[in-house]
């Protein structure tokens, strides 16, 4: 009995691995082989929520320790996005028509904030405010502009607290 004890724990550490190194959502069947699962087709940008990973090709990283990250969230029941640029909250009205999208004035609140961290906000509002389109890649949000195809990528962020 302590003989098979030891390949099955050799065995599940092995599967435990692989399945770290799936992207995506994860599930194991009963049988015990794991599997990933594709991430669901976005059809409409209403009631999501995303976090920043990338900024015109680089990570989006706070500057400075201790700032929110970079968010973007559309509203479920009003064309009205809102989110967190780096130091101050903004918000305004956007349209999507499939894969077009558009942002109209954002207003902003007028925080200061260390410099690093206010150039980090004036590089994603420059790209909120040439965003033309989207698109899905895996489970994340790409925005596109006119000048690149990947202006901005942003991750699904989890859901609010209730």
């Amino acid at each position: 009995m302590k003989l098979f004890v030891l390949p099955l724990l050799a065995l599940s550490l092995a599967a435990n691995g692989c399945a770290s190194r799936l992207s995506g959502p994860v599930s194991a069947a009963s049988d015990g082989t794991v599997s990933a699962k594709a991430p669901a087709v976005i059809k409409t940008l209403a009631g999501t929520r995303w976090t920043v990973v990338a900024l015109e090709g680089e990570a989006a990283e706070a500057a400075v320790t201790g700032w929110p990250a970079q968010s973007l969230e559309f509203d479920a029941d009003a064309d009205r996005a809102t989110g967190h640029a780096g130091v101050n909250r903004f918000g305004g009205r956007y349209e999507q028509d499939g894969g077009a999208l558009r942002f109209g004035p954002l207003a902003m609140t007028r925080r200061a904030g260390p410099p690093a961290q206010m150039e980090l906000e004036r590089r994603y509002t420059v790209v909120l405010s040439a965003v033309s389109g989207w698109r899905q890649e895996g489970a994340n949000l790409v925005l596109v502009t006119p000048s690149s195809p990947r202006a901005a990528v942003l991750s699904p962020a989890l859901a609010k607290a209730e």
